[in-house]
């Protein structure tokens, strides 16, 4: 069991159940598993996060009206059967976009690996155009320091007013990579440079960009997360890009997870722009923090599961604790509810409530909504009918299946293996289909892959089985259909 989890343990041991959501930002296991699959490896389950897998996807809820947060309820079916009732319920929480007139300023380090693995083409080049994006993005006003590390940490350029922002990419373009990964030094000249000019009327932040594997200097995980916290519980918040496939996963992600900052992978130059040029604002540019969603079912509905939780799910509802979220971000989790037999007519599902604090007005917000269906006497009806929460459901679908591959492979069942990435396969293209959705549309694509890396393992290629045979909200994907809340347990997911 690694580090992470057992301290997560230890907090459900102590306190009321946390349940904790990965941000939209932290959204590495995706483009992690791609790349481990696109090298014809197995994906380890404990890189998977399902909430972080599925929240790196694309998602199409409406900008708030009022605040910085917004909060989107869609069920899978809003008719439900009057017996055996199963309803799944999808909530989406959209971060207002940043605006050019209200961005808070910057004080920022840049802290970048130039170790000798950065030279790879793939990596250095793209890392510098990147760069050159971001940096044209800064106000004059914003203050930044920029920080090499290799064998030693450098403190290229001290914080300073970015001006015109012409000697920045002087910086830029000489960097060149050299010599070993003494992360922690890098790290904490960065946290440093921050501190030295703190101001509560600034973004206080460092991004941490490596390649690798801290080999150089204090190369403890715990003894760099730890010293990392510090700076942390000052106000200084952290982001994390890892680039590559050599890197200590679990350390990034915690070091963002403690940060209130964002965790990317990188695993090709499309990516890395995505990072740089589509999701800076949200990198840079938090617009909500202490943001909790409280869920508490209603006329006995029961809570059946939770994505990305690993424990059992509190039947009588929750308070599930999210990480902050920056401008145009959005998070979506994915919820499963046993309905009572009842009466045809319309009936109160669930009363959901999105508490949090909003940075810009510095104070505290809320929105709550109380969650209908309506009983029908027609029969037994489809649960995820509705094409939006179908496909997101199947995304949580793929994560978990994931997961299972490498337990099955490990265990040497590797036709059950293979078995299980066929049919997730053939379930996401019939979903991309119904959504119209490229994505999934590659995501399948992904796993045909992941088909021959397994059958490499059989020593044969099984032959493919047939294809199996397979409401009233406005549909935002494809065209067709598919107590008191103070008492709730708070329970973690990831």
């Amino acid at each position: 069991m690694n580090t992470r989890k057992t301290a997560f343990l230890t907090i459900l041991l102590v306190i009321p159940i946390i349940l904790s959501g990965c941000a939209g930002s932290i959204d590495t296991s995706k483009s992690y598993g791609r790349a481990v699959i696109n090298r014809g490896s197995i994906v380890p389950a404990d890189t998977i996060r399902v909430n972080e897998y599925l929240n790196y996807y694309e998602q199409r809820f409406p900008e708030p009206d009022h605040g910085a947060l917004g909060l989107d309820l869609r069920l899978g079916n809003p008719l439900l059967p009057t017996s055996r009732n199963e309803a799944w319920l999808q909530i989406g929480i959209q971060a207002r976009s940043g605006t050019e007139t209200i961005r808070t300023p910057l004080n920022l380090a840049l802290v970048l690996d130039t170790s000798g693995s950065m030279a790879d083409r793939e990596k250095m080049p793209y890392l510098k155009a990147s760069l050159e994006v971001f940096l044209g993005s800064l106000k004059p006003e914003d203050r930044i320091a920029i920080i090499t590390y290799n064998t030693h940490a450098q403190v290229l350029r001290s914080s300073q007013p970015v001006g015109d922002g012409r000697w920045i990419s002087n910086v830029v373009r000489q960097l060149r990579p050299d010599g070993y990964t003494n992360l922690y030094d890098g790290l904490i000249a960065g946290f440093e440079q921050v501190s030295d000019h703190y101001d509560l009327r600034f973004n206080n932040r460092v991004i941490l960009l490596t390649d690798g594997i801290a080999n150089q200097g204090v190369t403890d995980p715990q003894r760099i997360a730890g010293d990392a916290l510090a700076y942390n519980d000052q106000g200084i918040y952290l982001s994390t890009i890892g680039l590559g496939y050599d890197l200590d996963d679990d350390l990034l992600s915690t070091l963002a997870y403690q940060g209130h900052g964002a965790y990317h992978f990188v695993d090709s130059a499309e990516e890395m722009d995505k990072i740089f040029r589509q999701e800076v604002q949200g990198l840079v540019e938090k617009v909500a923090e202490q943001v909790t969603l409280v869920l508490q079912p209603l006329n006995g509905v029961q809570l059946a599961w939770v994505s990305g939780f690993e424990g059992t799910t509190p039947a009588a509802g929750a308070r599930i604790k999210l990480p902050d979220m920056g401008a145009g971000e959005s998070q979506v989790v994915m919820v499963r509810m046993l309905v009572p037999d009842g009466p045809a007519g319309p009936v109160e599902l669930a009363s959901v409530g999105l508490e949090y604090q909003d940075v810009f007005a510095a104070r505290p917000a809320s929105v709550q909504a109380t969650l209908s269906a309506s009983r029908t006497n027609s029969g037994p009806r489809d649960a995820l009918i509705d094409v939006e929460v179908q496909r997101n459901a199947t995304i949580v679908q793929s994560a978990e299946a994931l997961i299972q591959i490498d337990g099955l492979f490990n265990q040497g069942r590797f036709l059950e293996a293979w078995t299980l990435a066929h049919d997730m396969e053939f379930r996401l293209r019939e979903v991309a289909a119904a959504a119209g959705d490229p994505q999934m549309i590659e995501d399948a694509d992904l796993f045909q892959r992941y088909q021959l890396t397994l059958a490499s393992a059989l020593g044969y290629d099984p032959a493919r089985e047939s294809p199996r045979e397979s409401s009233g909200q406005e549909q935002r994907w494809g065209s067709g259909e598919t107590g008191n809340p103070t008492q709730l347990p708070e329970i973690e997911v990831r």
